[in-house]
């Protein structure tokens, strides 16, 4: 089941993350702030390995969506339909692309929850 509150607690940590650590460590430190961010999920859900690795995996989903929406608004709003079209463009590679960013918070929480390392009672 989706834990919506570690969903969303996901999707800032990943940004702030990342944000944060792409800066100190330029080129990895986005990839390490999502791996973490995911490990936060999964640990803040529990249960097992797969219960984390979803929440991850949806935080992970649900930030790309929302910042190609984003994108979409104000490239809108901003530029036109210039500014749509090249929103546009960018929201497809962005969501091409966080298919890695999915993967890496679907591992991210499946190592929470496992450090956490209790299981769900159904």
């Amino acid at each position: 089941m989706i834990n919506w509150g570690a969903v969303i607690i996901g999707f800032f940590a990943a940004i702030v993350l990342g944000a944060i650590l792409g800066v100190i460590i330029p080129g990895w430190g986005a990839l390490l702030g999502t791996l973490l961010a995911g490990m936060l999920v999964g640990y803040m859900v529990g249960g097992d390995a797969g219960n984390g690795a979803v929440n991850g995996a949806v935080a992970g989903a649900f930030g790309a969506i929302v910042i190609s929406i984003l994108f979409l608004i104000f490239g809108t709003i901003l530029l036109g339909i210039i500014g749509f079209a090249a929103a546009t463009v960018t929201s497809i590679v962005l969501l091409v692309g966080s298919i890695g960013v999915v993967i890496i918070m679907a591992v991210g929480g499946a190592i929470g929850s496992l450090v956490k390392g209790e299981t769900a009672v159904e």
